[in-house]
């Protein structure tokens, strides 16, 4: 587990259980009377597949950590006010009820706390490349809700070094293939 810094933006990908309620207190600071915290946890279905059992999350590390900062990144872009960022991700085996993404945003006031809340998980849902292998009473496979991946060019690169799939073809993205799922497998970020 990544420990939140004393200073600056905590961005991490984690093989175990979040750290709920440090994630919860890491970004109050005495200029910020707003904290905001999502967090996402795994569904017992999936669109066309009742009782899912788990979920397998898979991630090109360097290519999600490098998003994952540069979400952080466009967060204080966007709103220059903002006190803490905390972004992180759950990877591996999960089952229901597991939190597999917090998403915590200190700001002065609530408006800029709530915004940025949501702007930063609608960002590392489209952004990340994270994928999820859903296994439900039915069977297993890649899941369902995937969409292309945004903003993500250095994935080229990976793509030629193999760490990310060639099959199934995907939309252009600045020179850059983005990468899409496919029935081979892994080939973008999914949705919720």
């Amino acid at each position: 587990m990544v420990p939140p810094p004393a200073q600056g933006d905590w961005v991490a990908l984690v093989d175990s259980p979040l750290p709920l309620a440090t994630v919860a207190s890491w970004p109050i600071l005495p200029g910020c009377g707003a904290v905001v915290m999502f967090t996402g946890t795994v569904r017992d279905y999936a669109e066309d597949r009742p009782g899912v059992v788990s979920v397998d999350y898979e991630v090109y590390e360097e290519a999600a950590t490098a998003q994952l900062w540069e979400v952080a990144a466009d967060l204080r872009r966007r709103w220059p006010v903002l006190g803490r960022i905390a972004l992180l991700h759950r990877t591996g085996l999960l089952v229901p009820t597991d939190i597999s993404v917090v998403v915590a945003v200190s700001a002065p006031h609530r408006p800029e706390a709530f915004e940025a809340t949501r702007y930063g998980i609608d960002a590392v849902k489209s952004r990340v490349p994270i994928w999820k292998r859903e296994t439900w009473e039915g069977g297993q496979a890649w899941g369902l809700d995937t969409h292309p991946l945004e903003g993500a060019p250095q994935l080229e690169g990976a793509r030629q070094n193999g760490a990310v799939p060639q099959n199934g073809g995907g939309a252009q993205l600045g020179g850059a293939q983005r990468p899409v799922l496919s029935e081979h497998g892994p080939m973008g970020p999914l949705g919720d």
